[in-house]
């Protein structure tokens, strides 16, 4: 379960705020996502980005191809 969560631990510890946006596919079709973190306190900011990044961007519309 530890390896799961390799990449949030971190931030969870240091008590930052993150989020991740889907930000497109692989070579083979798998989703991959951006995580975006912010300072402490930030959450406003970040949600500030991440809907930015989302209006300018087409990602959080797009389904992997089924297989």
């Amino acid at each position: 379960m530890y390896l799961l969560d390799l990449m949030t631990i971190p931030v969870n510890l240091a008590g930052l705020p993150a989020l991740s946006l889907p930000c497109g596919f692989d070579s083979q079709g798998l989703p991959i996502g951006l995580q975006l973190i912010g300072k402490v306190l930030g959450e406003a900011s970040l949600l500030q980005v991440a809907y930015g990044y989302e209006q300018s961007t087409e990602w959080h519309q797009r389904r992997p191809p089924l297989a």
